[in-house]
This record gives structure tokens, sequence and C-alpha cells, in this order.
């Protein structure tokens, strides 16, 4: 995989640097950076999910949730255990 860099402009895309000749096809995946308007798309990977679950709805969501107050469960504190506090 190498990466392209071109221009857009007037529904033109420019290339900026050169595809090597030994390259006769591939996928392209374009990643928009719009010039004049950086806040009119956002970046999905600037977005920030806050969670608010703990580990008891974590275990839930992977199937763990019959373990807790079980007798293997009862005596040991695992946000301790895992260095969380």
């Amino acid at each position: 995989m190498i990466a392209i860099k071109a221009h857009y402009s007037n529904r033109k895309i420019i290339l900026i640097d050169e595809i090597p000749e030994k390259i006769n096809t591939a996928k392209l995946t374009i990643i928009v950076e719009p010039i004049d308007e950086p806040d009119q798309i956002s970046d999905p990977s600037q977005e920030s999910q806050v969670s608010e679950m703990d580990y008891y709805d974590e275990y839930k969501l992977i199937g763990l949730r019959n373990f807790f107050s079980s007798t293997d469960d009862k005596n040991i504190d695992w946000e301790e255990y895992f260095g969380l506090r």
C-alpha cells in the first residue's frame, strides 16, 4: 500500500505524486480534507465517545454477567486486582 497525494478542484482530481508504473490496477481509498472550510466535514477519527459503562456492564456485553456474584467472584475486587483503583 502506498499513499499518493492529490488535489481536488472543480470536480477533478489532479495527482501531485505519480503512481508507480508497475501498478496497472489498484483499489483507491480517498480521504477528503477540505481546504477552504475544514469544519464542513466532520472527521470521525477526531470524534470521541464517552462511555459511562462500568466493569459489570462491560462483562454483561461479552456474556459473562453470570460470573458475577458466583463463589469465584464473591471475594475479589476486580478493579483493584487489575490496578484500576
